[in-house]
């Protein structure tokens, strides 16, 4: 097992996400690209072919209905619909706007209106969310295969409306909302050149060999531009999840090769193989076997799929891959999932970046790190230690919001508000985010995340947030079930912690929650909310 640079993978370069699907149908029309569940649970295949077929059906039914080039929303559970809907709005000359379905009534209005919204698709489970907007039009995803036949008989009869529409790279393709962990979300303007540059930037550095098994939500743009389209370019099999409640049986039937997840995946499937590993009452024989396994490596001799046949089996029985981003990643996950024969490729990607900028490789890797920048994007590091970004993939700006655009883009640079370092052979850091910086009454600048990755060590805690009250640091957490309102033994644990700290990294008070921390749809801790609980 090798880890020292290679060349990068290479795969035909697309200008737009209609060159991708249509290149694809003409290539392998009837290979299966998506595999979803459809009535009564019967699993249903789409071609390459079926799908570029159903997007310009879908298309030209807009073009019909005078509705082309609006601004459209789209609302609803991960599904093959929903899609279809994204690519024939973007590829068709219209704006995209997927929209979180577990944001607010309100929210969803003031958010369709944000984005000048005129029309929205959304599934029958969330036509709540928009039945009370005046002037909106609604499609029902529900009537989806009705959508299909009309656009084919409009085609039939003569309308080249989408098929004769020419992409300008230039121009507006989807408005993704910021995930709004630090406020108030920002609609980001990406154009059809920002989501083909990160496509062809990141595929370089990954490569994907076998089905893939979809989990992220579609309206994040990690859901969608990277775990869709990203293992849609490497023309693989991906399937759709419909819900996490269905994830266990999902993983068994898909048996995916890889899977793209934000690190509560990673921690859950870690947490349950040693429960699992507990029960069985083999954790001596699986630390034995571990360490054989990594004595072994090291000679070129893996045979880790046969020492940890249980694991894999319980993972589906060939995953290899786990693209993960989103949040920190304790890299104890990253040694023992690799111990196991599981590859754990840490990456780093944001909104206004399409949203990858790097990501560690199959075979080339750094543990604490978030992988090589991609070839083709640019970032460098500022004198106060936050990242700048440039390249094809950086935003157009925020929409409708110059002064904010005016704040994070200066010379082509989008400055990132993430804290960190780049190594000699180009793998990128992460240290902290610049807007949770802790001022102490010292002056001293405290970033909570390095904090919080030392307190989740301890197997007892869930989930931490660290913050600044009273001129000093506070910690609040959800410890696990069996440790909830022991206050004692997180008193004491803090105490250990805070001697090998410096003075002004010491948390002078422990909190103990008996919930989770509220969290979006990526299961991001919603920081803001935590630190305006806990401020007089």
């Amino acid at each position: 097992m090798k880890n020292k640079p290679y060349p990068f993978y290479s795969l035909p370069q697309i200008k737009n996400l209609r060159e991708l699907i249509e290149n694809h149908a003409a290539n392998a029309p009837t290979e299966i690209a998506f595999s979803h569940k459809a009535e009564k649970n019967i699993i249903t295949n789409k071609t390459y072919r079926d799908f570029n077929r159903d997007i310009s059906a879908l298309g030209t039914f807009l073009a019909n209905n005078g509705i082309q080039h609006n601004h459209i929303g789209i609302i609803g559970e991960n599904s093959y619909e929903w899609i279809v809907v994204f690519a024939a709005v973007a590829n068709g000359g219209g704006v995209a706007v997927p929209i979180d379905k577990e944001r607010s009534p309100d929210d969803v209005l003031s958010l369709l209106k944000q984005s000048d919204c005129s029309v929205v698709f959304v599934s029958k489970k969330c036509l709540r969310l928009v039945e009370q907007i005046e002037g909106l039009t609604v499609f029902d995803l529900s009537d989806f295969n009705m959508f299909i036949l009309e656009g084919n008989k409009c085609i039939e009869n003569g309308n080249n409306a989408y098929k004769n529409y020419v992409i300008d790279p230039d121009n507006l393709a989807a408005i993704f909302f910021t995930s709004g962990t630090t406020g108030n979300s920002k609609g980001v303007m990406l154009n059809h050149k920002n989501i083909a540059a990160d496509i062809n930037f990141a595929c370089k550095n990954v490569m994907l060999s076998g089905d893939s098994l979809a989990v992220l939500p579609f309206h994040h743009t990690f859901g969608l531009l990277t775990a869709i389209f990203k293992a849609f370019n490497w023309k693989q099999r991906i399937y759709i999840n419909q819900g996490l409640k269905y994830l266990s049986l999902d993983i068994q039937y898909v048996k995916p090769q890889n899977m793209f997840v934000v690190p509560l995946f990673v921690e859950t499937f870690y947490k349950n193989i040693m429960m699992n590993v507990q029960k069985s009452k083999k954790t001596k024989v699986i630390e034995r076997a571990m360490k054989i396994s990594n004595i072994l490596l090291r000679f070129g001799i893996d045979f880790r799929k046969k020492l940890f046949k249980s694991i894999h089996e319980g993972l589906g029985g060939n995953l290899e891959v786990i693209i993960c981003g989103g949040a920190p990643l304790d890299t104890k996950y990253i040694k023992a999932f690799r111990t196991w024969g599981i590859s754990i490729l840490n990456g780093y990607g944001i909104t206004e970046c399409s949203p990858v900028v790097s990501v560690n490789r199959n075979f080339y890797w750094r543990d604490e790190s978030v992988g090589v920048v991609l070839k083709g994007c640019q970032a460098k590091i500022a004198e106060d230690g936050e990242i700048f970004v440039k390249g094809d993939n950086i935003m157009m700006g925020y929409y409708n919001d110059d002064q904010a655009t005016s704040a994070a883009m200066f010379d082509g640079w989008y400055h990132t508000g993430d804290l960190g370092y780049i190594d000699k052979d180009n793998f990128l850091y992460i240290s902290g985010r610049k807007k949770n910086l802790i001022i102490l009454s010292n002056g001293e600048n405290v970033s909570p995340e390095e904090i919080e990755m030392r307190i989740l060590n301890d197997p007892a805690v869930a989930e931490v947030v660290v913050y600044g009250k009273a001129g000093g640091l506070w910690a609040e957490i959800f410890p696990i079930e069996s440790y909830i309102n022991n206050q004692k033994y997180f008193d004491a644990l803090i105490e250990s912690l805070n001697s090998e700290q410096p003075q002004y990294k010491r948390i002078q008070k422990v909190c103990l929650r008996t919930s989770e921390f509220e969290k979006n749809s990526t299961m991001k801790i919603l920081r803001f909310k935590v630190t305006e609980d806990n401020h007089d």
